[in-house]
């Protein structure tokens, strides 16, 4: 039933609200967010959940509790995140240990994706733990940059590449876009599934980048919108597009490179 559909939503919804303000007084209630994240990822997975969705999915009351939970899991994710980069940062986590761990995780999306020890990437919305950013410069020896609007995710971030001894070959900015040097030698780009305007973001990139460089976009359409934020947008008119599958139950992947008009125009504007 539609009712018992939504009330698992509202009330993990809750559940995610309710911890993620408990972790802010008591350190033990990050972990139990964590599973509780764990919790909203197999449920997105779940072959009676997608059956639900494909019910439902379209129903308005079903899109606005979707749309509240998922902001309450951004919001507690980051926490989390950030939670994580302070333990580290204070020798509280082994890291070898934890790294090796997390680094399978995201290892498949980067190989499809060409990168290697002569690429310089661009990672957009990395966090305050940007486990991406940290595996490429890790396993791939790429230099790597990223870039947050979260001024207290960016110093994090930079503490935790320390932690982590790759200082040398990753950074993190808060600054925009338009201004970002790095841009310059970027030969790779990663929008993160959590940036929400990534429409904007792409017209910006439009205007900035190089003609080969490729855009990885990560992204939660359907179900898989209670986790991230969807993208329906067609791009055939400035980016050519293909979808990379890998195994990956979280997130969609879509790698995008400059269409021929789009190449053409560049050309001559410089001319």
């Amino acid at each position: 039933m539609k009712f018992e559909f939504l009330l698992s939503l509202r009330l993990l919804e809750c559940e995610i609200k309710e911890l993620t303000n408990y972790s802010r007084v008591y350190c033990d209630g990050y972990e139990i967010l964590k599973i509780k994240l764990d919790e909203l990822c197999e449920l997105m997975v779940r072959e009676e959940t997608i059956r639900q969705w494909i019910a439902w999915g379209r129903d308005e009351d079903v899109q606005r509790q979707a749309k509240r939970l998922r902001e309450a899991a951004i919001e507690a994710l980051c926490n989390v995140e950030k939670h994580q980069s302070k333990c580290i940062s204070r020798n509280e986590m082994n890291v070898n240990k934890y790294l090796t761990t997390i680094i399978q995780s995201v290892k498949d999306d980067l190989i499809s994706f060409g990168i290697d020890y002569h690429s310089k990437v661009l990672f957009i919305g990395s966090g305050a733990f940007p486990v991406s950013a940290l595996t490429i410069a890790k396993e791939f020896g790429a230099k790597v940059m990223g870039v947050d609007i979260d001024p207290e995710a960016v110093f994090l971030a930079s503490h935790v590449a320390k932690a982590f001894d790759i200082e040398t070959m990753v950074s993190f900015s808060g600054e925009e876009l338009i201004t970002l040097t790095f841009l310059k030698e970027t030969t790779h780009i990663i929008i993160a599934s959590l940036v929400e305007n990534k429409i904007e973001v792409l017209d910006q990139l439009k205007e900035l980048i190089k003609n080969d460089v490729k855009i990885m976009l990560r992204y939660g359409n359907g179900v898989k919108s209670l986790f991230n934020y969807p993208f329906d947008c067609d791009l055939s008119g400035d980016w050519h597009q293909r979808k990379l599958i890998v195994w990956n139950p979280i997130y969609d992947i879509i790698i995008l490179e400059k269409s021929t008009s789009q190449k053409e125009k560049k050309t001559i504007t410089h001319y």
